[in-house]
């Protein structure tokens, strides 16, 4: 009920404040009146701003071969980025005691559960 009773005020009490905050906020100035657009006789002439030169950049390199069209698989999509003997270590022999990798439990590392025996 509580809440209920915050929602309500807060629904009503928001466009009330949002009301009052618009009149003692500054209001956006319109376009500039003509006499305020001219410039004064006495006031001093405009610099020009010098203008860069052109940057003239490279293209883009040219593709060895044309890109493969959309909705085509990829040449090489099925085969894993990363083979061993490729930069990957060898991955353990599994044994035949459920899976320890591990010749002995004295081989695992310590605090690893091969290591419990």
């Amino acid at each position: 009920m509580l809440y209920r009773n915050f929602a309500i005020a807060t629904l009503i009490a928001a466009p009330l404040i949002v009301l009052a905050i618009q009149n003692f906020l500054p209001q956006p100035g319109g376009a500039p009146r003509s006499e305020e657009a001219a410039p004064h006789p006495d006031a001093p002439p405009p610099v020009p701003v010098p203008v860069a030169p052109p940057v003239v950049t490279p293209g883009a390199p040219a593709m060895p071969e044309p890109a493969p069209s959309f909705g085509q698989p990829m040449a090489d999509a099925g085969a894993p980025m990363l083979a061993p003997g490729q930069g990957l270590p060898a991955a353990p022999v599994a044994s035949s005691d459920g899976g320890n990798p591990y010749t002995s439990a004295e081989a695992a590392p310590p605090g690893s559960p091969n290591a419990e025996k």
